[in-house]
């Protein structure tokens, strides 16, 4: 039978041992104490030392000082190109016109018959694309050799050919034949002159050519006013692109180097201007039935082919923003008095 002193000394024993005070208070210096994600885990708390604080990592800085940046025409940086699309539209000219006559025809070829509207006191006619069932749509309009009193198809009625049989007021007759190409022979004589705006970091120049091949006349608009500058001469490109190329770096100051003249046939049809907002000059052409639009990307010229369908050769193109949203629109002056627009909105 144990004694009083032996229990004594058995419920001292059984009693937890407990930190001393010093112990307790060295703890928090040394060592943080970071809970596991589980409040019920019965494993010891998580022991993170403390270090020194770490250096960011030293990020190598590539020496750009050599880079040449493509200025743009007036000077200004290029910004980002913006991804765009192109809406085709038309404005007819001619208003309120009254058709007098009518021609069935096949002016696109493809075996159904298309319709040519005709107004006696215009010389044109107002093609309507056949689609099949009796269905027709607004097609394209084409210029005649006079303004018709009268017309007949030029083969019989179950027979679809593309001629018309024309007489004027005068009694001329003639056989005409609409055509979605281009025609040489009904191709109007192109004016002896022509004009160009260059955009330089001085302002705009004004390039005047004539019928000499070899030389042109350089206006400045200084103070709303021009400034005759001579003559300078002029070199013809065969290539649309080779034009763009030597006007984009034309030097209007060295009056020894040559302007660059775009090919035969493209001097009211190839226009350059930003169309898509990066401050580097884009090209727009017509060629073979499309508006052609080459675009920057990346900051490099000419890199990105659009075309947007025309069907006839305008007899000029312009650039303008017509819409008001900052993006300079095409516009295709038709012979027949149509007036398309190709709108440009940036994506």
């Amino acid at each position: 039978m144990a004694t009083e002193a032996e229990e004594k000394t058995s419920a001292e024993n059984d009693q937890p041992e407990r930190p001393s005070p010093d112990e307790h208070e060295a703890a928090p210096e040394t060592e943080t104490l970071v809970p596991t994600s589980s409040s019920k885990s019965t494993e010891p708390p998580q022991v993170v030392e403390e270090g020194p604080a770490q250096q960011p990592e030293e990020v190598a800085i590539e020496d750009i000082s050599e880079e040449v940046i493509p200025l743009a025409a007036d000077g200004s940086l290029p910004a980002t190109a913006r991804e765009i699309a192109f809406t085709r539209a038309a404005v007819d000219l001619l208003k309120f016109v009254r058709l007098t006559d009518f021609v069935p025809c096949d002016y696109n070829q493809d075996g159904i018959v298309d319709v040519l509207a005709l107004n006696s006191r215009l010389s044109t006619g107002y093609g309507y694309s056949g689609i099949g069932n009796g269905v027709f749509t607004e097609g394209p309009s084409f210029d005649l050799p006079f303004r018709p009193a009268a017309a007949v198809p030029v083969a019989d009625s179950g027979n679809v050919t593309n001629g018309l049989f024309l007489v004027s007021a005068a009694g001329t007759v003639s056989i005409f034949y609409p055509l979605l190409e281009d025609d040489p022979s009904m191709t109007a004589k192109a004016s002896s002159f022509s004009v160009f705006r260059v955009d330089t970091v001085d302002g705009p120049v004004f390039v005047v050519h004539g019928e000499d091949e070899i030389s042109v006349r350089i206006y400045l608009l200084i103070n709303g006013g021009l400034q005759d500058k001579g003559e300078c001469p002029a070199s013809r490109t065969s290539d649309v692109t080779d034009w763009y190329n030597g006007i984009t770096t034309w030097d209007s100051l060295d009056a020894q180097e040559p302007f660059p003249l775009p090919p035969i046939g493209m001097e009211k049809t190839a226009r350059i201007g930003d169309l898509n907002g990066d401050n580097i000059p884009d090209l727009v052409y017509y060629d073979s039935g499309k508006v052609i639009y080459l675009l920057s990307r990346d900051g490099e010229a000419l890199m990105e082919e659009q075309t947007v369908s025309c069907h006839s050769r305008p007899a000029a193109l312009r650039l303008a923003d017509v819409d008001g949203n900052d993006f300079l629109d095409v516009l295709a002056l038709m012979p027949s008095g149509t007036l398309e627009v190709y709108l440009v909105t940036p994506e």
